[in-house]
């Protein structure tokens, strides 16, 4: 979020195995796979992750 409001928003299908996994890793494949596509931006950079799912 930058200023309260959203910058970028990633999304992508599940893949075959993927949808047998629990809610809970489901939620942590998101992380890793956005994660991963903005790795470039993230480097030596503060970050807050915002997510929805408590247990995370």
């Amino acid at each position: 979020m930058q200023h309260g409001k959203v910058i970028a928003y990633a999304s992508r299908q599940l893949r075959k195995h993927e949808q047998n996994y629990p809610t809970h890793d489901l939620e942590l494949v998101a992380v890793v796979f956005a994660l991963k596509i903005w790795q470039h931006y993230l480097y030596g950079v503060h970050i807050d992750l915002f997510i929805d799912h408590q247990s995370l």
